[in-house]
């Protein structure tokens, strides 16, 4: 259990700290970061109708009987398992949180808007969520499927002109996602203990 805090702790930390990234390469190219990050009523509706596609995603991925998608769920409900089985909801939801901000801030704050300022804004929405999806390629699968959420959050932070929904939209989905695989996982351990 101390193991699995350790963890929990450790992804924080790394999740926040390409947060420290993206702002360190925002300040260093002079990347406006600060109005991008104003909360309002109008990012707080957007994040709330924004989510709704991401849900419908997450329902579909974790009850898909397409192969490439049961054995992505088989896999990422395994390491989840290993790394997160003892921590707490609220280490779940920090985690969350950090991955929300860290990875908003060096996607879609710096390296996306990077991108657009060399090759245009369509190309720096491309360029953004390859890398995103490399940086989560556990496999074919999961590097498209990641792709494809980071075109999704690329978009959103490029029609909003803001960075609040892309935050909260990836911080949501991650925080509903570890605690669906995470009930998977002690569902199928209770099965296993049931047969055993």
């Amino acid at each position: 259990m101390k193991i699995q805090r350790n963890v929990a702790g450790m992804a924080t930390a790394f999740e926040a700290g390409l947060g420290v990234l993206g702002i360190l390469l925002c300040w260093w190219f002079e990347i406006p970061l600060r109005e991008r990050l104003a909360v309002s009523w109008n990012a707080a509706g957007r994040s709330v109708v924004a989510v709704i596609p991401m849900a419908v995603l997450l329902v579909v991925a974790m009850r898909s009987s397409w192969r490439p998608l049961a054995e992505l769920r088989r896999q990422v409900a395994a390491m989840v398992g290993v790394c997160f089985s003892g921590a707490a909801v609220w280490e779940l939801a920090l985690l969350s949180l950090a991955a929300g901000l860290g990875e908003e801030l060096l996607f879609r704050g710096a390296l996306q808007p990077l991108a657009a300022r060399w090759w245009g804004p369509a190309i720096g929405l491309v360029v953004a969520s390859l890398l995103f999806g490399a940086v989560h390629a556990a496999s074919v699968t999961y590097f498209v499927l990641a792709t494809g959420v980071g075109a999704y959050l690329g978009w959103l932070a490029q029609a909003s002109e803001e960075l609040v929904t892309p935050i909260v939209v990836h911080a949501v989905y991650d925080f509903a996602a570890l605690v669906w695989l995470l009930r998977v996982v002690r569902d199928d351990a209770g099965r296993d203990e049931a047969v055993d």
